[in-house]
């Protein structure tokens, strides 16, 4: 009797053991364009919905300021202002930075690199560049989900973005989203 509560207890310590080596989703990628920018936007503007439409709302509170005030008076100013600034937001966001996160990923291939991500029940592993890295979920500032990616921003302000198509069967994007909600 005593011998089968050892071995009993031998094959329950095994198993976690074997649990603890084997990642329980494990995911390897190469982005592309589209996804890194997604994974951009996210990190830039996504974070809170709040944050990404501040500074175009209080460009229109200051043309709104102006047609107050008057158009024949120092409301043109402020109407000119907000205009201006509207205007500039539009070109930095949609023409601007797209062009140059284009020209960055191209230019330093960053397609080309293979990445990835393992799961496992206390702690993460990134792999990038050729090097692992370890974290615990702990770790994590922020996890947004994107059109095409997820986002995973650590304390230590590194980003990892994971694209959605990465995790092709439904239960390792159940079990990728579980893992970073919490």
């Amino acid at each position: 009797m005593k011998w089968c509560t050892i071995l009993g207890v031998i094959v329950i310590y095994v198993e976690h053991l074997m649990s603890e080596l084997k990642p329980a989703v494990s995911v390897r990628y190469h982005l592309n364009l589209e996804e890194s920018q997604d994974g951009f936007t996210l990190a830039t503007f996504g974070k809170k919905l709040f944050t990404r439409f501040i500074t175009p709302v209080i460009s229109l509170a200051i043309i709104i300021w102006g047609f107050y005030l008057g158009l024949d008076g120092v409301g043109r100013y402020y109407v000119g202002l907000g205009v201006f600034f509207l205007i500039l937001q539009i070109i930095m966001r949609y023409w601007f930075l797209p062009m140059m996160f284009k020209r960055q990923f191209v230019k330093y291939q960053f397609g080309k690199s293979e990445q990835g991500i393992d799961l496992y029940q206390d702690r993460f592993e990134i792999y990038a560049t050729g090097r692992k890295q370890q974290f615990t979920y702990s770790d994590v500032a922020h996890f947004a989900v994107g059109k095409l990616t997820y986002m995973i921003e650590l304390k230590n302000r590194t980003v990892v973005i994971v694209p959605k198509r990465a995790l092709a069967d439904t239960s390792d994007k159940t079990k990728f989203e579980n893992a970073f909600k919490s």
